[in-house]
């Protein structure tokens, strides 16, 4: 093998040159390959040149196997989902949400032909994306991929093993994963991220470093309230180019907006009056204005992603010295203790070994899996939006978000985000939705062309094409001939 092994670890032979970051606290092993605490450090990857060749000698069977292992087994500092939603363990879901976050940091630049994010660089690893609210927790999941990454060393990037895994994890899973192509260069840190929006600023003390949070230039929408989180225009002071509708947000606010009472539309007897009609408005201007995707490719993607895994927030942390400022918002690590790599273990969010992580993780705030088998690709994302009516409730933690009216029904255990119910509030979103939840062939040909591009798009590689130009090493799974090996 091309890579040079010295030592072994917990069975496992680990490059000489990462040798020196496994961990002596409660996070995972290989946690410190996966996150850069300080936003002044910098690694030295390598360059374009010497990658592409690095790449030549990548076993992409063997790296598929990898992740497919580690998927499937669930390790004690972060344990997987599934119990709780009476399924199988499985990272399914944690590994598709850090492939969709690294990547859909992509942005298309006002129609100017130009790009800016994208998950080449593999700058989630770094300030200011590590310090993003929406990307509570993802350190946990880069730091589990750790033990890949030091398994393959230089011979995969973590651009390419962050895409890769989230592929994989959906083709594990049974869904649909055509094809992916591998080249993407890590960067030496972050800073090609900062015209998306700085939110923390934790371990930076360099002078000229600040939080754009919250952004200068925002609005409300005319029915909703005022005094519900204002939304971020597109375009900032100094042409910075808001990412999202708020600083530290990669899409949409997943709540919606919160009507005014004295709308129409206000009802006096639900717990929130988040609107879906507004948050329709939101995931279209991020999705088709700053991304570039069709109506179709966004309700593909948003059923698709919201396929797998699911959302964290049973614990409810008012009255606690976290409520004035939550942990699961504090980036880089988002834990409670310094070092623990999970929430509170006072009692807060559950107790035992459970504590603070599994069952009790706390990252959006949200609560509740959107399928009745979130390890494993199904149709229960539309099947569940048009069979049900669905009303307002709140997470443990307080978020508001949906459930189903009949508390007896199929998807009772099951919850939809106000953006999730903007597929059925907008006429045409709603039309591909339903032909999605008639034709499941037709869900999954046209998510798996929109994942594709998704992970494929950057700054550096604007077109979904780019890479297997430049690059040329791609794979369409050939090597997976027993259906065995495929489905969890």
């Amino acid at each position: 093998m091309a890579r040079r092994m010295t030592w072994i670890l917990f069975g496992m032979l680990v490059p000489q040159s990462l040798g020196n970051v496994m961990r002596t606290d409660d996070r995972c092993p290989f946690y410190d390959l996966g996150t850069v605490s300080s936003c002044e450090q910098s690694n030295h990857p390598l360059s374009k040149e010497d990658y592409y060749k690095e790449l030549k000698s990548l076993n992409i069977k063997e790296l598929y196997f990898a992740i497919v292992d580690l998927m499937r087994h669930s390790q004690e500092c972060w344990p997987a989902d599934g119990p709780q939603d009476n399924d199988v363990q499985s990272y399914a879901g944690l590994f598709n949400r850090l492939a969709w976050h690294c990547s859909g940091s992509f942005r298309l630049i006002n129609n100017t032909g130009k790009a800016a994010g994208g998950c080449e660089g593999g700058r989630q690893r770094y300030w200011p994306e590590n310090q993003w609210r929406d990307n509570s927790n993802l350190d946990k999941a880069r730091g589990l991929l750790g033990k890949v990454k030091a398994q393959f060393g230089n011979q995969v990037s973590w651009g390419d093993l962050m895409t890769f895994a989230g592929t994989v994890a959906i083709k594990a899973s049974g869904g649909p994963a055509n094809k992916f192509c591998f080249g993407r260069v890590d960067d030496a840190d972050g800073s090609r991220s900062v015209e998306l929006g700085v939110e923390g600023i934790n371990g930076c003390n360099k002078d000229d470093v600040a939080s754009d949070a919250p952004c200068r230039n925002s609005f409300h929408w005319q029915e909703q309230n005022e005094t519900d989180n204002a939304r971020c225009n597109l375009t900032q002071d100094n042409g910075r180019l808001q990412a999202s509708h708020s600083v530290g947000l990669i899409y949409v606010y997943p709540e919606g907006p919160q009507l005014k009472r004295s709308d129409a539309s206000y009802n006096p007897k639900w717990v929130h009056n988040r609107s879906p009609r507004l948050s329709a408005l939101e995931v279209r201007d991020t999705f088709n204005m700053r991304m570039g995707w069709t109506d179709r490719e966004t309700v593909a993607l948003i059923g698709g992603g919201h396929t797998l895994g699911r959302t964290h927030g049973n614990c409810n942390l008012a009255d606690t010295k976290w409520a004035e400022k939550p942990y699961n918002s504090e980036g880089p690590n988002f834990e409670a203790v310094p070092g623990s790599g999970r929430g509170p273990t006072d009692g807060t969010c559950g107790a035992g070994a459970e504590a603070g992580f599994g069952p009790n993780t706390v990252s959006s705030g949200f609560d509740g899996a959107w399928t009745r088998t979130p390890s494993q690709w199904s149709y229960d994302y539309f099947e569940g939006l048009f069979k049900e009516t669905w009303e307002p409730v709140k997470s443990p933690y307080g978020n508001d978000q949906w459930w189903t009216k009949a508390r007896n029904s199929t998807f009772s255990s099951t919850r939809r985000l106000t953006a999730d119910m903007s597929l059925v509030a907008d006429t045409t979103y709603r039309q591909i939705a339903a032909e999605y939840q008639a034709d499941h062939a037709a869900f999954d040909s046209d998510f798996a062309n929109a994942w594709y591009k998704l992970v494929h798009r950057s700054a550096d590689h604007p077109s979904e094409n780019d890479l297997e130009k430049d690059a040329g090493v791609c794979t369409n799974f050939e090597f997976l001939n027993d259906s065995r090996e495929v489905i969890v």
